[in-house]
């Protein structure tokens, strides 16, 4: 409680509200600004220069930062379901903690290095990566599970122990990346099993040993998948891959 109240404090200080729907800070130089638990809705931040800023618990679900400047910023525990990151530059911004889901990262993760990539890809459902250049990069342990990554340049990228389930790698260039025991695909009560799609994926030299399916139900327990399955719901033949 005191908290919050020390947030509304500060924003009202700084000549901004605690909170509102749709608002439109776009262009403003908001460098450094404590906007710790605010709740802004749907707000535009597009172009705006929020480098270092404190969004620490704050509820952003729908925002759009389209091109705004980002880089330093502390989303730790906020909320950002379905914000726009699309061309934003986020080098050393935090997200501790945030709960980050089918957020636009398109033209985003170009920039990054490895340490600031596995900040914003560790706990993403639903993102849309598509086109990401992240060929070479560590990637291990991600967690993205029904992202879009389609046509993305990831050759010799380290998907060790990452979650793809459901994730769209179609005409993604996946040469010699490496799944070593990624969850790739998920059988659901029914029986009915889905996988990360590979349907036109450059995947030669990839290895995909120690592959993991996993139940789509509590508890959610994983185990070893076979070549054949993940060939018949991956959606490709996998000719030149390492298989399981």
């Amino acid at each position: 409680m005191i908290a919050t109240l020390a947030a509304v404090l500060i924003a009202v200080v700084a000549g901004l509200p605690s909170n509102c729907m749709g608002c439109s800070f776009a262009g403003r130089d908001l460098h450094g600004a404590d906007l710790s638990g605010v709740a802004y809705l749907g707000a535009s931040f597009a172009r705006a220069n929020l480098r270092e800023a404190n969004f620490r618990n704050a509820d952003l679900s729908g925002a759009s930062f389209h091109d705004a400047d980002l880089r330093g910023a502390d989303f730790s525990g906020a909320k950002l379901n379905g914000i726009s990151l699309r061309g934003a530059r986020l080098n050393g911004a935090r997200f501790d903690g945030a709960k980050l889901a089918g957020i636009d990262l398109r033209g985003v993760l170009d920039a990054l290095d490895d340490t600031d990539l596995r900040s914003v890809l560790r706990y993403c459902i639903g993102c849309d990566a598509e086109g990401a250049v992240v060929a070479g990069r560590n990637l291990a342990a991600i967690d993205v599970v029904g992202s879009n990554f389609r046509g993305a340049k990831a050759g010799g990228t380290h998907f060790d122990g990452a979650d793809l389930e459901g994730v769209d790698f179609r005409g993604a260039d996946l040469q010699n990346a490496v799944f070593l025991n990624a969850r790739l695909c998920t059988r659901q009560g029914d029986g009915r099993i889905g996988c990360a799609n590979l349907r036109d994926a450059g995947v030669r030299g990839a290895d995909f040993r120690g592959a993991q399916i996993c139940e789509g139900y509590e508890p959610h327990r994983c185990g070893d998948l076979n070549a054949a399955t993940l060939k018949q719901y991956a959606h490709s033949d996998l000719n030149g891959a390492v298989l399981p």
